[in-house]
């Protein structure tokens, strides 16, 4: 009895301890889990192109995944070092831009503004800002062996990604069999089920995802172009890139073409720069909508099966509190969870599941 009652106390304290340890790991290890998780979501994203390429094909698994991961490789290098000088050339185009706006804000800020009669100096304002950019970039040069070792680190980052996507395409089937070893044979049929829908969610959303990205940059660039937008390239490039931050993205895009359009006005369109910002603003209004309406229900279907409020609070909640990574894939990890919790009431109930194996 003494020994026993001896044990427990033992026992509590080591998973006690174990679970700490496991806690510390965890936050020491956050950037290499951060990049597994970026290397998880890309091999998940190319690993149809391996299933069909062996359907099509007389290929081993291996040759297809060697095709798949080359494809990828050159693809990362094109597509940057296509786009790159094209961003330089608009960017150059921006600056003087950027100069005229400067200089519009400096007269904006010279004549004080009046607030319950108490003038308040605005070129104050906008000299300390001048003075806070000026003394940031005076900062950053006697830093720059940090900013060097943190271009270093992220490119040793960079390549653990690389190598883990291939190695997950490789090794993907022996991945689901280690999974399935550690649950009892009686739930596999559960297991698998669960496993088989939690594919088409994160499959609906991802590849959704990555062409809604390419079609909502694509009409942001031809419809600010249309109507005489300066820099229209990097603006259907910030819109498109955005776009990945559900509800909050396109939001963040059109205050951006909006801004600029209000103070750049149009190319060739005779209108008041204000009407012109209302005009974009409604070209980003149409889009939105198009994307919501028609395009995102067509690309993701019903399976993401999540209230549109619920998206917007988890998007700003999960971008407030754990970062970037997090909010890409806050959506499909609710829809996940939300189809395990109906899965597992269904059971509960006896209610038969469609599709149930």
């Amino acid at each position: 009895m003494e020994q026993n009652s001896l044990k427990q106390p033992i026992q509590y304290a080591l998973a006690g301890l174990s679970i700490v340890a496991i806690i510390w790991l965890l936050i020491r290890l956050q950037p290499l889990i951060s990049a597994l998780i970026i290397a998880g979501l890309i091999a998940y994203i190319l690993h149809p192109l391996v299933n069909f390429l062996m359907r099509r094909t007389k290929l081993s698994h291996n040759g297809a995944v060697t095709i798949v991961y080359l494809i990828f490789l050159i693809l990362l290098i094109a597509i940057p070092a296509t786009l790159t000088p094209i961003a330089i050339s608009q960017t150059r185009e921006f600056i003087p831009d950027m100069e005229y706006l400067t200089g519009q804000i400096k007269s904006l800020t010279a004549t004080p503004l009046y607030i319950a009669g108490f003038p308040v100096e605005l070129n104050n304002v906008f000299a300390n800002f001048e003075t806070s950019i000026a003394q940031t970039a005076t900062q950053i040069a006697p830093n720059l062996g940090f900013v060097l070792a943190d271009v270093s680190t992220n490119f040793l980052w960079g390549l653990i990604v690389l190598v883990s996507v291939y190695y997950l395409l490789h090794d993907s089937h022996r991945l689901h069999r280690w999974v399935m070893s550690y649950i009892p044979e009686q739930y596999h049929r559960h297991a698998n089920y669960l496993l088989h829908e939690m594919d088409l969610i994160w499959g609906s959303f991802l590849r959704g995802q990555l062409l809604l990205m390419l079609i909502v940059g694509v009409l942001s660039w031809l419809g600010a172009m249309a109507v005489g937008m300066p820099a229209a390239l990097i603006i259907g490039v910030f819109a498109g890139v955005l776009d990945i931050i559900p509800s909050l993205g396109p939001t963040l895009a059109a205050l951006i073409a909006v801004t600029i359009a209000l103070f750049e006005g149009s190319m060739f369109l005779p209108v008041e720069n204000w009407l012109f910002a209302i005009i974009i603003l409604a070209i980003f209004l149409v889009i939105q909508q198009i994307e919501n309406i028609w395009i995102r229900p067509a690309l993701m279907g019903r399976r993401l099966r999540l209230h549109p409020a619920i998206v917007f609070i988890s998007v700003l909640t999960s971008l407030a509190l754990f970062g970037i990574l997090v909010t890409l894939i806050i959506i499909p990890l609710l829809s996940s969870l939300a189809m395990i919790t109906r899965y597992l009431r269904d059971r509960e109930w006896e209610k038969p599941v469609v599709g149930d194996w």
